[in-house]
Order: structure tokens, then C-alpha cells, then sequence
């Protein structure tokens, strides 16, 4: 499944605004006026309140680590070339 936002641009953009001064890293710590309003909910349809997806910085997130990728063998017992090409 495909993320809708591309986290590397996001941060990308989030730096670029932090530079020109349009916002600071600790605004962005909070959440935005509009994540507060959508985000509260009827405690008669939902008794435990708001139980989605947690806000956080992406500023203040830590690098992900690049697993590390283990050659795959190439198994001949699976393969066959004679009924792969018969003539």
C-alpha cells in the first residue's frame, strides 16, 4: 500500500519553511487549531474519545535505519529447464 504523503518531502518542506522563518520547530510541536477541532469527538459515539492516530513532529522524529538486505540463494530444485523449454 502507497502512503499518501511521502515522509521525506514532508520533512523536506517543514525544513524549508523553519529556514525562511515561517515557522519554528517548537510550534510545530504542537498541534494546529484544526487537528484539536477534528480530532474531538462525540462521547456518545466514541465513549473513550479519540483513539486514532496520535499527533507528533516529524522534525523531531528519529532517521529511520536502513535494514540490512541478505542475498537471497538461488535454489535449483525448483527450476527445471526442460519443462521450462521443451525444444
Amino acid at each position: 500500500m502507497l502512503r499518501a504523503f511521502d515522509p521525506t518531502a514532508l520533512k523536506a518542506i517543514l525544513c524549508r519553511g523553519v529556514e525562511r522563518g515561517l515557522w519554528t520547530v517548537e510550534q510545530l510541536d504542537r498541534p494546529s487549531q484544526g487537528w484539536i477541532d477534528n480530532t474531538r469527538v462525540s462521547s456518545k459515539a466514541f465513549r473513550n474519545g479519540y483513539q486514532g492516530i496520535a499527533y507528533r513532529n516529524p522534525l523531531r522524529d528519529q532517521p529511520n535505519q536502513p535494514q540490512p538486505v541478505q542475498p537471497v540463494q538461488n535454489q535449483q530444485t525448483d527450476y527445471d529447464e526442460a519443462a521450462e523449454f521443451p525444444f
